[in-house]
């Protein structure tokens, strides 16, 4: 997405480092404006890095003037105020990274893909099946698995299944639910298939509640093996019931899709 938003890695502070560096030199060096201009494109990415973008956007402004240079050389107050902005970037950018915190992730899945939240788990266009609190929770979840919080993320990413649960009984039933526990309403979902033809995420849903009142346990710790495992079965979930989540293109609702009147 064009306004997404990026974080620092490890390798991501180095090449901001070595950017600054080549920038320095390109200065010195470099009397041609559109090669110059070059030095400074690669700083314009910043722009869509959380804490550096107002340092995306001076970069843009510079790389944009230079391209469009009206002379064959730099002149030297012209490199003067570069060289003022390079300083007050590298300033700007100890400054803020004192406040960054890397931790080492110790999780089986990729950190690449937890990075991303849910959508590195979920098939293209899943997320957009998912209410807004949902996709928090399992956000969340990630994030709480790559720095090594396995009992939260196991929870959040349990709350996330309970909901997906309640939309399901409702989108079958026509039924609006105002309250009934997870138990509760799973039964009375089992009572809508025949015993012969239910889905599997049924029994699933069986599972993950069980997984939720042991980790509803005061004495209980979950292992990030089993988090990680918490949050694959709430996207395998989504992924199964997507046919039952998906409006009609027509715009039209079906007894099964329609929200009637409050049950429970």
């Amino acid at each position: 997405m064009a306004d997404e938003k990026y974080s620092f890695t490890a390798v991501g502070v180095y090449f901001c480092g070595y950017d600054l560096e080549r920038l320095e030199w390109a200065i010195d060096a470099i009397q041609k404006p559109t090669e110059l201009a070059q030095f400074f494109g690669r700083l314009r990415f910043y722009e869509r890095v959380q804490s550096l973008e107002d340092i995306g956007r001076e970069a843009k402004g510079y790389h944009d003037m230079l391209s469009d240079y009206a002379k064959p050389e730099v002149l030297t107050e012209t490199k003067n105020a570069l060289r003022e902005a390079r300083a007050r970037w590298d300033a700007l950018i100890r400054e803020r990274l004192q406040d960054l915190y890397l931790v080492t992730p110790k999780s089986k899945l990729d950190p690449k893909h937890l990075m991303r939240g849910c959508e590195g788990f979920l098939e293209q266009g899943y997320s957009s099946l998912l209410e807004p609190i949902e996709v928090s929770d399992l956000n969340e979840a990630c994030r709480c698995i790559l720095v090594g919080s396995a009992t939260a993320a196991e929870h959040i990413a349990l709350r996330a299944a309970e909901s997906l649960l309640r939309r399901w009984y409702e989108r079958k039933t026509g039924n609006k639910l105002s309250r009934g526990t997870w138990g509760t309403v799973l039964d009375r979902l089992v009572k809508e298939y025949p015993e012969n033809s239910r889905p599997k995420e049924i029994s699933l849903l069986g599972y993950l509640k069980q997984r939720r009142d042991e980790v509803a346990h005061p004495d209980r710790v979950s292992r990030l093996t089993e988090a990680e495992c918490t949050l694959m079965n709430v996207c395998g979930l989504l992924e199964g019931i997507q046919p039952i989540l998906t409006p009609k293109k027509n715009g039209r609702t079906t007894k099964n899709e329609s929200v009637g009147k409050e049950t429970l």
